[in-house]
């Protein structure tokens, strides 16, 4: 196995679990923060919050022309393609934005506020697992 095959095998996995570790203590800070809104509501939130910003890979299925969306999965998880296209929400422009934005959400609505802290923290994650597991983070510039 190659050396960066390996390394991609490594952020895939680490990224899943920390993404689900997140989610979790997210979801037990919002409970015992927001107490007037149903456990249930905040864990939906959340966890939509955390996995919602990998939405922007489904760009990827679309420009690359798959046969199907079963052959875009498999390329997802055997390809070496890594950070080669223009994701969406995956880079600085996007964190900034709503870092911006985070206290008028706050302000206004508290379900949307949690949806899109539980968005940041997945990009920050990402971004530092992508420093650590890949030494770089220039695909995080926007127009790359």
């Amino acid at each position: 196995m190659s050396k960066i095959r390996k390394e991609l095998d490594e952020k895939r996995y680490l990224d899943t679990v920390i993404h689900v570790f997140i989610a979790i203590l997210l979801s037990i800070l919002f409970s015992s923060f927001f107490a007037n809104i149903k456990k249930e509501i905040i864990i939906t939130v959340t966890f939509l919050g955390s996995f919602l910003p990998d939405v922007d890979h489904l760009l990827l299925y679309k420009k690359s022309r798959f046969y199907n969306f079963k052959t875009f999965l498999r390329w997802i998880v055997h390809s070496s393609r890594y950070r080669k296209y223009f994701e969406l929400f995956h880079n600085f422009p996007s964190m900034i934005t709503i870092l911006i934005l985070l206290p008028f959400i706050y302000i206004k609505n508290k379900l949307m506020f949690m949806l899109f802290t539980a968005f940041l923290f997945h990009l920050l994650t990402d971004l530092i697992i992508d420093k650590i597991v890949l030494r770089n983070v220039k695909h995080w510039r926007f127009g790359v």
